[in-house]
């Protein structure tokens, strides 16, 4: 069982420590196609963990972007709103 673990003072709930490595993952690979020392094979092996790596982040961010909501009160009933209006 994963545990929630502390990133700047603040307690994370899993989740949010998987998306939080993804990043850095992410980052790591960035750095190492850009020095443009990896064979071709790798390169592109790289390239597609970091596309899938951003796949993965980018679902997490929908289901969480779907999971903000203002709570607004009106005629004594809880409504919800989607946090930003379009």
């Amino acid at each position: 069982m994963l545990k929630s673990k502390k990133f700047g003072g603040t307690k994370m709930s899993p989740k949010t420590i998987l998306f939080e490595e993804n990043l850095e993952k992410l980052k790591e690979i960035v750095e190492e196609l850009e020095s443009g020392d990896l064979p071709l094979k790798e390169s592109l092996e790289k390239f597609q963990s970091g596309v899938d790596i951003i796949k993965q982040c980018y679902k997490e961010l929908e289901a969480v972007e779907l999971k903000i909501e203002t709570i607004i009160k009106k005629d004594g009933k809880i409504i919800t709103e989607p946090l930003s209006k379009k």
